[in-house]
């Protein structure tokens, strides 16, 4: 039987103020004319939400109210969460901002790789586990034990030097990301797993991260799906592929379909720039509910990756998790291709065991 999401996730906080019809600054007559906007500092009572007591449509308004004041920024100013350019080297490993990667560099890395062996020499996995966030925005459950697992995954099964960011302010994601990009290279293969929360803003269908170090009342503090993908388009490297366990995340795996390429030879597979994204669900909310103290996504994938099938590409590997979480979740995890990161048609993101 299919069970109801609990939503922790994707902001399972139902502020009394919020949801009552004339609580908080609703209809209350609050300074804000009864916007039902919350502001930092002002009490809101946090709890985990029974699955038999909250409706998708509370945790929207809800969500909705806690975030109102940021969504109106980012309404007003799609690009108030955007980061620069970096203007020199100290802005790789300083301020955040996106290394400037000119049309030339970009078409000289494509050419680089598609010049090469076929080959992966290195593998990388860079995991952002963003769990304990600052009121009102709720902690969430999993992200830290997710990531934990899978980089033990990832190193024992798969031979990946493995880096994991907890708990990460937008300066560090961005930092790990530039740092990641300074160190592999166009025969090295990447993971980037993101466990937290996120954000979709309906009206403009832009997505965002949102670092442990955000308010819902200043979007300048989350990371938008643009400028995630130009981050990724600034890491060199023939494979990559971009995991994101939060709320709303399929908007990063929309830009293109990929075709079943189960059928076709890893060289082939391997010689062009690949750069794919797997999401926990589409456009919804997506459980922090699961099994063995994992999401259920999170739980889906390890026990997925533990398999050990030798050279699954990421096709199969989504279709194997989509089915586990379909199973007892109306989540649907999602998988594409981010041509704006650079990915060539013809190729898929390839999971080597290194085992014998």
């Amino acid at each position: 039987m299919m069970r109801s999401l609990t939503f922790l996730m994707c902001l399972c906080i139902l502020a009394t103020s919020a949801l009552a019809s004339s609580g908080g600054h609703g209809g209350g007559g609050g300074n804000r004319g009864g916007s039902g906007l919350l502001e930092m500092g002002q009490p809101v009572e946090r709890a985990i939400v029974s699955t038999t007591k909250v409706t998708p449509q509370e945790l929207a308004l809800s969500r909705e109210k806690l975030y109102a004041q940021a969504i109106l920024q980012l309404l007003a100013n799609p690009g108030v969460a955007d980061l620069g350019r970096c203007t020199g080297n100290e802005g790789w490993f300083s301020a955040p901002c996106i290394p400037p990667v000119s049309e030339a560099a970009a078409k000289k890395q494509l050419d680089d790789i598609a010049a090469s062996p076929a080959t992966v020499k290195k593998r990388y996995a860079l995991l952002i586990a963003n769990q304990d966030y600052r009121a009102p925005i709720p902690a969430l459950e999993t992200p830290k034990k997710d990531a934990e697992e899978i980089a033990r995954v990832l190193q024992s099964e798969y031979g990946y030097e493995v880096t994991t960011l907890k708990d990460a302010s937008k300066r560090d994601i961005v930092k790990g990301l530039v740092k990641l990009a300074g160190t592999a290279s166009a025969a090295d293969s990447v993971v980037v797993l993101y466990a937290g929360h996120g954000y979709l803003v309906a009206k403009t269908g832009l997505g965002y991260w949102i670092p442990t170090d955000a308010t819902p009342t200043a979007a300048e503090g989350w990371i938008s799906n643009s400028d995630i993908t130009k981050l990724l388009a600034a890491v060199p490297a023939r494979q990559l592929i971009l995991i994101s366990d939060s709320c709303y995340s399929g908007s990063l795996t929309k830009e293109k379909n990929l075709a079943d390429l189960s059928h076709v030879k890893r060289d082939a597979l391997l010689k062009n720039r690949t750069v794919t994204a797997m999401s926990s669900g589409g456009n919804e909310p997506v459980s922090d509910e699961g099994k063995d103290g994992h999401s259920i996504f999170a739980w889906s994938l390890i026990n997925t990756l533990k398999s050990g099938n030798t050279g699954a590409i990421g096709t199969s590997v989504w279709r194997k998790v989509r089915a586990e979480v379909t199973k007892a979740y109306p989540q649907q995890p999602q998988y594409g291709a981010l041509p704006s990161a650079g990915h060539i048609e013809g190729g898929d993101y390839l999971f080597f065991s290194a085992k014998p």
